[in-house]
């Protein structure tokens, strides 16, 4: 257990497709290795495509991203989310604003958090179930605290949500001129 993490509840009954992910995990010791150490291990790799595919793809998180994670009780880890995302956007949306007529299709911004939730968020919930963890052990410890990532997601979200309307007042319409 990493000093990110406390003791967690293990009474908790899950649904029965829940159970499985967290028996698959079990058996592949996600409790005690990253998610890129578990996807390395024979017994990944063993798996059957789609018993990969379940366990590494989450379709909720896909389309609802950090507000999943909230939804699942892993705040810390969902406003990090949240911020990453509108962190990502902001960088997005200055390249748009400083080069002018130059326009970044939608699917640029919202694609890749997309997926990179939908592949961490099963993994991510096994972790805070079994172990406690609250953010992940590469992350400082202090982003798990609500008093940092709070204010830090809230400001990168107004941040973003400005530079949108900036964007949208100043950037000529490619399709109207």
């Amino acid at each position: 257990m990493n000093e990110n993490a406390t003791t967690a509840n293990h009474q908790k009954n899950y649904s029965p497709s829940w159970q499985r992910r967290f028996d698959l995990l079990d058996s592949l010791d996600a409790d005690k290795l990253s998610m890129s150490a578990v996807t390395k291990t024979e017994k990944y790799k063993s798996l059957s495509f789609w018993q990969k595919f379940r366990l590494m793809r989450n379709f909720l998180a896909f389309f609802f991203g950090g507000l999943y994670y909230l939804c699942k009780g892993m705040w810390a880890k969902g406003l990090f989310i949240i911020g990453a995302s509108s962190l990502y956007g902001i960088i997005l949306l200055s390249i748009e604003i400083s080069a002018g007529r130059i326009v970044i299709p939608t699917i640029v911004y919202w694609l890749p958090p997309a997926v990179i939730a939908s592949q961490l968020a099963n993994f991510d919930y096994y972790r805070k179930e079994k172990l406690g963890e609250k953010i992940w052990a590469k992350i400082p410890a202090i982003f798990a605290d609500l008093k940092v990532t709070l204010p830090l997601a809230i400001i990168a979200l107004a941040t973003n949500f400005y530079l949108g309307y900036h964007a949208a007042m100043t950037i000529p319409d490619p399709y109207f001129g």
